[in-house]
């Protein structure tokens, strides 16, 4: 095989690579689009499930009660120096006497109960 005839072969074959390439980057972008469209309808669908407007959401949360808990310690060199625990009762009054029993009166701030 003469000199040309072999640049004329690995040039044709780099233009097979090239095509081959181009292909299966347009494959590859088509599939990525296909996945984002899908991941797109997928979320609209939840979100039309799940829509609920915060009034509703606070509503639910006070009816129910929820208690917030976390603990932080500050140590220095693997010696703690400080210990704050907290521990809250978010509900609101209704769900308070009702569930747990704290009887408040509207005439004293006190609470009155052994739930706690």
């Amino acid at each position: 095989m003469n000199h040309k005839a072999r640049r004329d072969s690995h040039g044709h074959r780099r233009e097979l690579e090239r095509a081959r390439r181009d292909v299966t980057v347009a494959q590859s972008r088509a599939r990525t689009e296909a996945s984002r469209s899908r991941q797109r309808t997928v979320l609209a669908r939840k979100r039309q499930g799940r829509e609920i407007a915060l009034v509703d959401l606070v509503d639910r949360l006070l009816d129910g009660g929820v208690v917030i808990h976390g603990d932080i310690t500050l140590a220095v060199a693997d010696v703690d120096l400080l210990y704050v625990g907290l521990r809250a009762l978010v509900a609101s009054v209704e769900t308070l006497e009702r569930d747990f029993g704290v009887s408040m009166s509207a005439r004293s701030a006190s609470l009155r109960s052994d739930a706690f």
